[in-house]
């Protein structure tokens, strides 16, 4: 009987031949998308008419305070984690009973949770397989799926494990299918961003243009974010310059 093939793991399927997702933005226009992300927040933060600069704040706090905070090895409580959940759902799609969900856990809960989740990651490195055994350790607090999860181990490891917003995962429909929140889902997700990562920074230029899977998710938020709001000129004043298209993908622009 003739041995089994062996099954690639997510770290090898993303150095192998995992095809970039059709009309992927190129990395000019992927630069362009991280710088304007501000803009992208302040235009999100437009569309809550009850606190219009919550998610401003929610997303400095995040940058600054819980990323030194977690990269520090401090422990993350059910205070960061409903602030964490206040953002998710303020950058995406509004979800509220997630934050009452969030809340009904015990802070000993929360705590071991998010100290055994952090804690694989950093033991983790540069092993995407081993890193994504964190989902399990952050999904045992209730209302926490993979894409919360993901939102706050991003923040110990931004080089492998990406937050998965919608905005993002859209730009992989063409390899990755409908948009799931499930472990699988965002096991495959984390996989392409890494291979698109390593794509760009196999041809960057200098140590000071590398990308990681955080900055590339920034980067595909802020174009999703601006071609909605009918924005997206901001990217680059070149009119041969690509532009985001009615279905999310890239498209020319005509010259006027």
């Amino acid at each position: 009987m003739p041995p089994r093939k062996k099954q690639k793991t997510a770290s090898e399927s993303s150095d192998s031949a995992q095809d970039t997702p059709k009309d992927f933005p190129d990395a000019a226009l992927l630069t362009s998308g991280l710088k304007q992300y501000p803009d992208a927040i302040s235009l999100r933060s437009r569309e809550h008419t009850k606190a219009p600069d919550e998610l401003i704040s929610l997303d400095k706090w995040i940058l600054d305070d819980l990323t030194t905070k977690i990269t520090s090895s401090q422990p993350v409580n059910k205070a960061d984690m409903t602030s964490l959940m206040k953002w998710k759902l303020s950058r995406g799609k509004s979800r509220p009973t997630l934050l009452a969900l969030i809340a009904s856990n015990p802070e000993a809960l929360v705590l071991r949770s998010t100290t055994d989740a952090l804690k694989t990651v950093r033991g983790a490195k540069d092993d995407l397989d081993r890193a994504l055994l964190a989902l399990t350790n952050a999904c045992q607090m209730k209302g926490v799926g993979a894409a919360t999860a993901s939102a706050l181990l991003t923040l110990q490891s931004p080089h492998l494990l990406p937050f998965m917003s919608d905005e993002a995962a859209s730009f992989f429909a063409s390899t990755l299918g409908q948009i799931k929140y499930t472990d699988a889902f965002y096991k495959k997700f984390a996989a392409a961003m890494v291979a698109e990562v390593r794509r760009l920074n196999a041809s960057s230029e200098s140590d000071a243009e590398l990308w990681d899977s955080m900055k590339l998710e920034r980067a595909l938020f802020t174009i999703s974010i601006l071609k909605k709001h009918g924005q997206e000129h901001i990217l680059g004043s070149d009119t041969n310059a690509p532009s985001v298209g009615t279905s999310g993908s890239l498209k020319r622009r005509r010259d006027s």
